[in-house]
């Protein structure tokens, strides 16, 4: 059971003309005369108005990127690795094999990618429950069996085409997004929607995959949870190292 992720411009015209009598200490009487706009250099007037237009649209220009796309950085960042990594599983040497392709295959998904995070996180509180070497080699099989499984599903048959929507908030906080995106495989289409944490020291990486809604964490944790309730993890090693033979059978 698997699952193939403003200026204001304002402007104020007025004018106004007035007259105006103060009383002075001797107590006579002054008269005064109507204010006078000074005159001024209606070309240099025009340079000012000018610079002061020009230096406005360059500070829009400049803030432009940062309020138009909080999260385009990320998604341009996924797209280019995702992009990269089709690049590599179609290529003229397409008949090599998976474990000749697998650390360039690593390399590329690293970037953007925290396997050890997406195991912890499928195993849940079961992660507990193995020693250091058991949660080594736990990691290291279960990324080889994602890997297996999302390659081989993109590298089957023609080269797919796909496409990326825009990324959407998943918290308040904006710490965490999704990316869904579109993949034409065989004459059909498959919603894969990826999930990405804002992750101190790493930035943005994936933390679950969604194939047509259904969580890939979600559906391996309930796996692991009903696997623990009865046996151990030496007996899940074991399980994972057959379902790699599966996979690459």
């Amino acid at each position: 059971r698997q699952n193939n992720f403003a200026l204001a411009a304002f402007s104020i015209h007025s004018k106004t003309k007035f007259y105006s009598t103060l009383c002075n200490p001797f107590g006579t009487r002054i008269r005064i005369r109507p204010y006078q706009t000074p005159k001024t250099n209606s070309f240099m007037s025009s340079n000012l108005i000018r610079s002061m237009f020009t230096s406005l649209a360059i500070f829009l220009w400049a803030i432009a990127p940062a309020t138009a796309d909080p999260f385009e950085a990320p998604k341009n960042a996924l797209e280019a690795t995702i992009l990269e990594l089709l690049e590599v599983l179609h290529a003229d040497d397409s008949n090599l094999s998976y474990t000749a392709k697998r650390e360039q295959i690593i390399e590329i998904l690293n970037e953007d990618f925290s396997f050890d995070i997406i195991i912890q996180r499928a195993l849940g509180r079961n992660w507990k429950k193995l020693d250091d070497k058991q949660k080594e080699q736990v990691t290291l099989l279960v990324t080889d069996l994602v890997l297996r499984t999302y390659t081989r599903e993109l590298n089957n048959g023609p080269k797919p085409t796909m496409k990326f929507g825009k990324a959407k908030a998943l918290t308040e906080s904006k710490s965490k997004i999704e990316i869904a995106s579109k993949v034409s495989l065989n004459g059909t289409e498959v919603n894969l929607s990826y999930r990405l944490a804002n992750i101190k020291d790493r930035g943005w990486q994936v933390y679950d995959v969604l194939v047509e809604g259904v969580s890939m964490v979600s559906n391996y944790r309930k796996q692991f949870d009903e696997h623990f309730q009865q046996k151990s993890a030496a007996d899940l090693i074991d399980l994972l190292k057959n379902k790699l033979k599966e996979v690459r059978s």
